[in-house]
């Protein structure tokens, strides 16, 4: 957890700065940074007010104590740069491209990923997007570095806005194949157990009924194996880690999963990443209105783990 009282920088809200916007406020002390990236600081709770996490458009109060956790490393730029990355492109028109990310790549910069993220690839196809500001253009959601699978992203502000309240209205449709530790016994169910960051571990989500946010997964059997389960999995919220989380809880982790993963032996040999695809999209394009489904097989690394039936 990061330690704010040997690293915090302390302001007091004076009378005349009440009734400010708590991102504004932040972002007209530490001029160097974008409100964009200010923003997100406060929703990672690297910002607190009272000691307490709090909303970038929390209304300050005289007397409030805004504290910000100085051990991080800010990205030094506020637009990400381009640079010419391999992407399999799944679907594109002037409003949006759905891609294909491969495992292993970052979806955004981010301390220690600088320029080698899906963004910074999407902006050498696109330059135009370079207008759009902050280190996220076009982002409408996000898969974990070591998920593969169907991601999109806006071409301007207009569908960016569309997507992202498509997705706040539970109206995207993401579906996920994942293998599983065990024999998950119920054909189809459905897990609800709230999700927030772990205390303990502020880089792992955990369930919890502090500060967290409700999440809702529902999973279907397609195929169970001697020690594995293969599950298709749709989120009805997108919760941070939350299939791996609400997974683990289940007592079936995800074979691969190096931070919510059973860690067994087995697993090990049969894969180096997280067996997480997203595998299935379905939303309303913003400006045509008519429903997009769209698909992206296994990856080869994935699909030749469920060829050796005989060692799941």
């Amino acid at each position: 957890m990061h330690n704010f009282h040997e690293h915090a920088q302390v302001w007091h809200v004076a009378e005349d700065e009440a009734g400010q916007r708590l991102d504004r406020y932040l972002a007209s002390q530490l001029n160097d940074i974008s409100r964009t990236a200010v923003q997100q600081m406060i929703v990672d709770g690297l910002a607190l007010v009272n000691g307490r996490s709090s909303k970038p458009g929390y209304a300050l109060r005289t007397g409030d104590e805004v504290w910000l956790a100085q051990d991080i490393t800010m990205p030094q730029a506020t637009t990400a740069m381009p640079r010419h990355l391999p992407l399999d492109i799944v679907y594109e028109d002037d409003d949006l491209l759905v891609v294909n990310k491969a495992a292993g790549m970052v979806v955004h910069p981010a301390p220690g990923h600088s320029d080698d993220t899906l963004v910074n690839a999407v902006l050498a196809h696109y330059p135009d997007l370079q207008g759009v500001e902050g280190l996220r253009p076009g982002v409408v959601h996000r898969l974990d570095r070591d998920t593969s699978g169907l991601i999109m992203v806006a071409k301007n502000a207009y569908a960016q806005a569309a997507l992202l309240e498509q997705m706040k209205r539970h109206e995207i449709v993401k579906r996920y194949l994942a293998l599983v530790e065990g024999i998950v016994s119920l054909d189809k169910g459905s897990i609800d157990a709230p999700i927030g960051r772990d205390l303990r571990h502020r880089q792992q989500m955990t369930i919890t009924a502090t500060g967290s946010k409700q999440a809702r997964t529902h999973f279907r059997v397609l195929e169970r194996f001697q020690r594995h389960t293969l599950l298709l999995l749709q989120l009805e919220t997108g919760r941070t880690h939350q299939i791996r989380v609400h997974l683990r809880a289940i007592g079936h982790p995800i074979v691969g999963d190096p931070v919510y993963g059973a860690g067994n032996a087995q697993s090990k040999h049969l894969l180096n990443r997280q067996f997480l695809h997203a595998h299935q999209l379905r939303f309303t394009h913003p400006t045509t209105g008519k429903v997009l489904e769209l698909e992206a097989p296994l990856p080869i690394e994935l699909a030749s783990v469920l060829a050796q039936k005989s060692s799941l």
